[in-house]
């Protein structure tokens, strides 16, 4: 397991940016991440009071950045170029029912110019709240 302070000397996103407090589990093609920042009033993602259910992709995409970092054989920042098959089932990702969500991403296929991701956002019930793909690609020098 890795806390908070792990995670942020594994990616690039600091501070208050950083939506991910744990990574749970993680081998060679997945990692399982959790945060309770989605209730936090002071999330810098918020809009208007509320966390749009969009900033699960973002929460994705981080967890996407630590398994890369924690797999890869040579240290890469990559960068996010598309997400797809976005599934939305939610209104807001605010909500005091859910102590914390739980980010899984799945890697699909891995190459030397970079790597898809599936991922999904669930709550401790395992209500799916957010399905999608996302596709990260890295510098090829």
């Amino acid at each position: 397991m890795l806390n908070r302070d792990a995670i942020l000397r594994h990616i690039p996103h600091q501070g208050a940016s950083c939506l991910l407090d744990a990574a749970n589990h993680w081998d060679e093609t997945q990692l399982e991440a959790t945060t309770h920042l989605h209730n936090d009033p002071a999330n810098p993602y918020r809009v208007a009071g509320r966390l749009p259910p969009v900033t699960g992709v973002e929460m994705a995409m981080q967890a996407a950045a630590l398994h890369g970092a924690l797999t890869a054989h040579e240290a890469r920042q990559g960068w996010l170029t598309s997400i797809r098959d976005v599934q939305i089932h939610c209104d807001r990702l605010d909500n005091p029912d859910w102590p914390h969500l739980i980010i899984t991403v799945i890697q699909k296929h891995q190459a030397h110019g970079g790597m898809i991701y599936d991922f999904t956002l669930r709550t401790p019930s395992a209500r799916l709240l957010m399905a999608g793909t996302g596709t990260v690609m890295l510098p090829t020098e």
